[in-house]
């Protein structure tokens, strides 16, 4: 329970709030002013509130009928402890970030190897997969940004046990991909694309999500991002083994379903759920030389989460948090995260036995 909104505050009853009960004013005889303060300290401040006390000796004493008076500057404030929370949970830390080198080869990745199968999820597997990323690629690249490829470690095909989300920047769609392949003749994929400088038809609610206009994406054009210009990124699939199970998500804003989408194939290879998959961000993968990463500046990833479950629009909102990155280990959905890694001051997962190892001129920035 809160504490009153005004007025003088009881000292009994606010003591009884920084315990962890509810605020009861009623003053038994030993509160006083001498006690009181002793009460107070001998119980430990929550230090995490907004609004937190800094010097019980400055901030005010209580009168001999155990009424806390705060003191500012000499003023008798009696609202001084009013927004205190004793419930408060700590600040999430968030200085830093991953920033993917331009400079190509395995030796410059950001990359793990899945060897308990925590991450093989299958074209019947719902799942959800969200980032936030600071575009450093021109318009002018005309080709792919691998934001995140899962593919069979040491694979002879790209796409053998693949998952995928990239940009084209030649067309400016994100693309959503999951497939198999095992032989030259026998592969199949499903695939979604949303589209976002067209308002008109099914691509008008990827133009309106993203906020790019008719300019494509890039470092100069990043459309609706937060106050450290990154956007967050969420692709959903649920258990259905197609491209309409797929979802994306902007921010908060939902593109919805993709409106651009492809299913091909020469035969149908189940998905392995327990050969190893090496995962990698900002590349094409370790078995693919670590290509494509783009052009002008590096582009910087923060906070990769991956979720067994198909995120909804209100939990994709949530893991927003207007913008603001949500610690995701307290997010309503959080018995479904998989995958968290914030990478601050390492590749170390939150969430995880899969810890990124970050290569050559990939490395850990200010985000």
């Amino acid at each position: 329970m809160g504490l009153p909104s005004s007025g003088i505050m009881n000292g009994h009853g606010f003591v009884q709030h920084i315990e962890g009960g509810a605020y009861t004013a009623v003053v038994p005889e030993e509160v006083t002013a001498a006690n009181g303060i002793d009460l107070l300290e001998d119980n430990d401040l929550n230090m995490n509130s907004s609004t937190k006390p800094t010097d019980l000796a400055d901030a005010g004493v209580w009168n001999n009928s155990g009424e806390w008076q705060g003191i500012e500057a000499g003023v008798v404030k009696g609202d001084y402890f009013y927004g205190y929370d004793h419930a408060a949970v700590p600040s999430f830390v968030n200085a830093k970030a991953v920033s993917k080198t331009l400079s190509t080869g395995t030796g410059n990745s950001i990359n793990f190897v899945d060897t308990d199968d925590t991450f093989n999820f299958t074209g019947t597997t719902a799942f959800s997969i969200s980032f936030w990323v600071k575009a450093g690629w021109s318009s002018s690249l005309n080709t792919n940004i691998h934001f995140l490829i899962g593919q069979k470690q040491n694979a002879s095909y790209q796409l053998t046990d693949m998952i995928k989300v990239i940009y084209t920047e030649s067309t400016n769609r994100i693309r959503l991909q999951y497939g198999n392949k095992t032989t030259s003749s026998n592969a199949w994929t499903k695939q979604g694309e949303w589209l976002f400088h067209s308002n008109s038809g099914a691509y008008a609610a990827g133009y309106a999500a993203a906020g790019l206009g008719s300019t494509f994406w890039s470092a100069s054009n990043r459309g609706y991002v937060n106050s450290d210009n990154y956007t967050m990124i969420t692709v959903t699939k649920s258990a259905t083994n197609a491209p309409s199970a797929m979802k994306l998500y902007w921010n908060a804003n939902n593109a919805g379903a993709p409106p651009i989408t492809y299913t091909s194939g020469s035969g149908s290879p189940t998905m392995s759920t327990t050969n190893n998959r090496s995962w990698s961000v900002g590349s094409n993968g370790v078995a693919n030389g670590e290509i494509k990463t783009g052009n002008s500046s590096a582009t910087v990833y923060n906070d990769l989460t991956i979720w067994q479950k198909e995120l909804s629009a209100t939990e994709v909102s949530e893991l927003y948090n207007s913008g603001t990155p949500l610690d995701a280990t307290s997010h309503s959905g959080a018995a479904k995260l998989k995958g968290y890694w914030k990478w601050e001051g390492n590749g170390n997962a939150t969430t995880s036995n899969d810890n990124f190892t970050i290569s050559g001129g990939s490395a850990i920035v200010n985000k």
